[in-house]
C-alpha cells in the first residue's frame, strides 16, 4: 500500500482543492492512504479534511494540538503510515497528485524516488526568478558539500520505502528536515532515482516558507548536518 503523509498548516484556502484533486487523479488500481496531519491550524483546515474523511475511508486526520513545524509533522505522519511506500508532498498544488504513480513506481530499483526540478524535463513555473537562482545554488553547494549526484536534495516532493524512512531520525521542525532525511540515505548508501517535476508556484493561500528565516535554520544547522553525513 501506498501511504501519502501530507502536513498542513492553515491551508483552509487550498485543502478542499487539494483533497480533490487527490480523489480524482490517485488511480484506484493501487491500494493507497492518505494521511493528513493537521499542524495546529487555527483556521478551518481540520474541519474541512474531517469532511472528507467522513466520505472516503481512505483518507485520515491526524491532529497536533500547536503548530510543530514541519519537521514534526513529517515525523507525526511517517510514524503513521501503514503503507510499505510512503509519499510525502505539500498540500497546496504545487506537488500534482497524479505523479505519484510514477514516483511509487521508481522504486521498482530504488529506496527513495525524488520528483525533481533539476533533472531533464523538470523546472519551475510561474515561481520569482530569485526563488528560483537561490534554489538552484543552494541546491548545487549541498551537492559540492555533502558528494552527492541527486540534484534536488531539497524537494519535499518523494515517493520511500517505508523500511527505510521509519529509521531516518528527524529533528529538525522546519524545511530542513528534507536535507536531513536526505543525509539519512546518502549515508546508508541508499539507492536513489529522479524523475522530473514541473513545480508550480502556488495559486491560492499563503507560503509558509519565509526565506530568511529558512535561510538562517540551514546556516545554524550546517555543522551538524556536516557532522553527520561524514562521522
Amino acid at each position: 500500500m501506498i501511504s501519502i503523509v501530507v502536513p498542513a498548516y492553515n491551508e483552509e484556502e487550498v485543502i478542499v482543492r487539494f483533497l480533490e484533486a487527490c480523489v480524482r487523479d490517485i488511480r484506484r488500481d493501487l491500494p493507497f492512504e492518505i494521511v493528513v496531519v493537521n499542524d495546529g491550524s487555527r483556521d478551518n483546515t481540520r474541519e474541512l479534511v474531517r469532511g472528507f474523511t467522513a466520505k472516503y475511508a481512505f483518507i485520515r486526520l491526524v491532529d497536533h494540538e500547536v503548530n510543530r513545524g514541519l519537521g514534526k509533522a513529517l515525523e507525526t505522519g511517517i510514524a503513521a503510515a501503514r503503507g510499505d511506500v510512503i509519499v510525502t508532498m505539500d498540500s497546496d498544488l504545487t506537488h500534482p497528485p497524479a505523479m505519484i504513480r510514477e514516483l511509487a513506481a521508481g522504486l521498482k530499483d530504488a529506496d527513495i524516488c525524488i520528483a525533481s526540478r533539476y533533472v531533464k524535463g523538470g523546472g519551475m513555473k510561474d515561481v520569482p526568478a530569485w526563488r528560483v537562482w537561490v534554489s538552484r545554488l543552494a541546491n548545487y553547494l549541498f551537492d559540492l558539500i555533502f558528494w552527492t549526484n541527486i540534484k534536488d536534495l531539497s524537494s519535499g516532493f518523494k515517493a520511500y520505502r517505508a523500511q527505510h524512512l521509519k529509521k531516518a531520525p528527524i529533528m529538525s521542525n522546519g524545511f530542513e528536515c528534507q536535507m536531513e532525511i536526505m543525509l539519512y540515505f546518502i549515508k546508508n548508501k541508499l539507492r536513489s532515482r529522479e524523475i522530473p517535476l514541473m513545480l508550480k508556484n502556488r495559486e491560492f493561500g499563503t507560503s509558509k516558507f519565509q526565506f530568511v528565516k529558512m535561510g538562517m535554520k540551514y546556516v545554524r544547522s550546517l555543522k551538524r548536518f556536516l557532522v553527520y553525513r561524514w562521522s
